[in-house]
């Protein structure tokens, strides 16, 4: 893959959170770098960043694609109330398989985060 400042921007504004963004926000921030930057060129680089395993896709069932630069293997709680995508600590889970043809396991919790639970308590 050859280099351009506008993955670069990509690449970087995904290391530089812990959210998990969806395209548009990963757009509006580029563009604060690259204001000149097209949403087509974000799209095209985050899907170059992502064959090249550079980054991941998180998926939450209703609501729009995810990236993560975080690629080690971990797993994610999806809030089904507002969409929000948080990592989960492995300490609290365990998950193991035996076969030996598996490469990768994604796995999701959903719930309601507690930003949401909080509101609902008022």
């Amino acid at each position: 893959m050859r280099y351009s400042k506008q993955r670069e921007a990509v690449y970087n504004v995904l290391l530089n959170t812990k959210s998990h963004p969806d395209a548009a926000w990963v757009y509006a921030k580029v563009r604060e770098i690259i204001p000149n930057v097209s949403l087509a060129t974000v799209y095209r680089n985050l899907s170059e960043l992502l064959s090249s395993g550079k980054i991941k896709k998180v998926s939450a069932e209703g609501f729009a694609e995810r990236y993560d630069a975080n690629v080690a293997n971990h797993a994610h709680f999806a809030c089904e109330r507002c969409g929000r995508i948080l990592d989960v600590d492995d300490s609290q889970f365990k998950v193991s398989c035996k076969r030996k043809d598996v490469v990768r396991c994604e796995i999701t919790f959903y719930g309601c985060c507690a930003e949401c639970n909080g509101e609902l308590l008022k």
